[in-house]
């Protein structure tokens, strides 16, 4: 956060202090360092960043966190708001502050975790002639403490005690405490291939990968079209293990992930075939020869991750929800 000549001060607060929630690790890192960072761009010498977070219970039962980056920058200009989370825009200095590549994707990010990301357009930092800017993360996420020096999870709305508010932050919430298992064991050695239009997701995908098993082999493509290629180019038995979106979107007609699990299976590849989707698809892909299906968003925190994978490669096959 500190890149520039500037001498200013980051506050990290948290609701209760000892928040620790089950989120993908490292899509929140990045959503709160790319907030952070936009903020340091801004802020001059005596002025402030302050990252919070707290915990939420909803009416629902639903549980997780709010987030927020606040600074005593300049601010945005009401006419230029709505431009904040496009990916192609005017530059950084026209729109003031909170703009460019990192807020598109933040917004992807925070879409991919089901969360949502706005401009808290009442806010003000206090300092005369710098408004300074707002933005609040919210997610929703199970919470959980350590408790006589073991990690347990609390797991939402059959264990947490309900509030009437979404906006009411909890410092008590759990009552009802489940052991996290261990971390499964996986193979020294796999090969992945990863099919999804999305650049981000691939990368993210198969960063969060090698972090729990570097030495893995990870492919990845951008289509059903490119697949099928590059299964033809390698054989039928190149991969143990392939991921399949089902929407991948172009300019011209692109194969389902459904069509091409299809496709893969009449090529004669046994590979473990795992769909992937926002929407539930679990019949369509199990009618397409698929192995399992996984709804997005997909599990990057390693401890998840690994859960995932392990459970892909444990069978049993064709097709079991996971």
């Amino acid at each position: 956060i500190f890149h520039r000549d500037e001498t200013f001060e980051v506050t990290v607060e948290c609701c209760p202090d000892s928040l620790i929630v089950s989120v993908d690790r490292l899509r929140l890192k990045q959503i709160v360092l790319n907030l952070a960072r936009n903020s340091s761009r801004y802020v001059h010498t005596g002025g402030f960043i302050r990252l919070k977070a707290r915990s939420f219970v909803g009416a629902d039962s639903s549980t997780g966190i709010f987030i927020s980056v606040e600074d005593s920058g300049p601010g945005v200009p009401p006419e230029k708001r709505e431009m904040l989370f496009k990916k192609y825009q005017k530059s950084l200095d026209e729109l003031n502050q909170g703009a460019g590549i990192g807020l598109s994707l933040c917004k992807k990010l925070i879409d991919f975790m089901d969360g949502t990301i706005s401009l808290d357009d009442t806010y003000h930092s206090g300092v005369t002639g710098l408004p300074g800017a707002k933005f609040d993360v919210r997610l929703k996420c199970d919470l959980i403490k350590f408790k006589m020096g073991t990690l347990v999870e609390e797991t939402g709305p059959n264990s947490a005690t309900s509030l009437q508010s979404d906006e009411t932050p909890n410092e008590e919430l759990f009552e009802t405490m489940v052991v996290l298992p261990p971390d499964p064991p996986l193979p020294e050695h796999l090969t992945v291939l990863f099919v999804d239009d999305d650049m981000v997701l691939r990368k993210l995908f198969a960063r969060s990968l090698r972090r729990i098993r570097p030495n893995w082999t990870i492919r990845e493509c951008a289509s059903g079209e490119a697949t099928l290629a590059l299964v033809e180019s390698e054989g039928c038995s190149a991969f143990d293990l392939i991921f399949l979106d089902q929407y991948m979107a172009s300019v011209d007609k692109q194969l389902l992930g459904t069509e091409t699990a299809r496709l893969l299976r009449s090529k004669g590849v046994t590979s473990i075939i795992c769909g992937l989707s926002a929407n539930d698809m679990h019949d369509s892909f199990q009618a397409a020869g698929a192995d399992y299906f996984m709804t997005k968003p997909f599990p990057f925190e390693p401890s998840a991750l690994r859960r995932a994978i392990a459970g892909l490669l444990k069978g049993p096959r064709r097709l079991t929800s996971s």
